[in-house]
């Protein structure tokens, strides 16, 4: 066994430690051992305005977020995250931060490389995305995009966040739509997965994670057809696995539906890590 980066003994903690220059926390679930059968993982990719400090996120403060985090660790899940850079849009230093946690996780913690997975919501969903598109393709079992930013060109033909988009890539918040769109077309989610189906065809469906799109139909920030109904459509000539949970009548607030929603996430993880 590897000699522990990480500061870990048996049972349930939270540590937080720098990886990428970033702070990523860890929490492991009441019966993670150092030794022994190794624990599944999933690392959440926090939305706009999240964090993780020196010693606080907010996916650990906020008690509607919490109750996810608490649902996923009674399920025998840990769950780690990174700061990766803040506001980050999926943005190639996040996507590189994001790699560097999943790397520093498979270093004599215990956690199974075979059972890694990811989650994101609202501009983690581009992270999580860009990450699995990128450094870690084939690498990751399964992940769930919940209320995801996924098409960069929705969100810049709709105005509500172009601004913020913008700003974290560097370009001018007065860029014209096309150009704006143009100019971010190798890191927008969708068309990096239009790419990788030319390029891989029904190969690219072994190196994809099997997919769970948890969504508001009325969703009024990443407009439902416009995000995980288009990547679906991507994604399909691949027959890379992908299935939606739906919240009929419900827009851009899936995390306040608290243990409804949460449900719904373990649910899935546990189905996908066979536990």
């Amino acid at each position: 066994m590897k000699k522990p980066i990480l500061d870990l003994v048996d049972g349930e903690q939270t540590v937080f430690f720098q990886a990428g220059e970033e702070w990523c926390f860890l929490r492991t679930p009441r019966n993670y051992r150092l030794n022994g059968l190794p624990t599944p993982c999933v690392i959440q990719c926090h939305g706009h305005h999240g964090f993780v400090k020196e010693d606080s996120a907010d996916w650990l403060s906020d008690k509607n977020k919490l109750a996810f985090i608490t649902t996923l660790t009674e399920a025998g899940i840990a769950v780690a995250s990174s700061h990766a850079t803040g506001n980050h849009w999926g943005r190639p230093s996040a996507v590189a931060a994001n790699a560097a946690l999943f790397q520093m996780l498979l270093n004599g913690t215990n956690l199974d490389e075979q059972r890694m997975g990811l989650w994101g919501g609202g501009l983690g969903g581009a992270l999580l995305w860009n990450s699995v598109t990128g450094p870690l393709l084939g690498k990751i079992k399964a992940i769930v995009l919940q209320q995801a930013t996924i098409s960069y060109e929705s969100v810049i033909r709709n105005h509500k966040f172009k601004d913020k988009l913008l700003e974290a890539y560097g370009l001018p918040q007065d860029c014209d739509d096309d150009l704006a769109i143009h100019s971010l077309q190798f890191e927008d989610p969708i068309n990096r997965t239009r790419i990788l189906v030319e390029q891989r065809g029904q190969g690219l469906a072994a190196l994809l994670p099997n997919v769970l799109f948890i969504h508001g139909d009325q969703d009024e920030n990443m407009l439902y057809k416009e995000n995980p109904v288009r990547l679906g459509e991507v994604m399909s000539p691949s027959g890379a696995k992908y299935a939606f949970h739906t919240f009929q009548g419900v827009g851009h607030a899936t995390y306040a539906l608290g243990d409804v929603a949460a449900k719904v996430l373990v649910d899935f993880f546990k189905r996908e890590y066979q536990l």
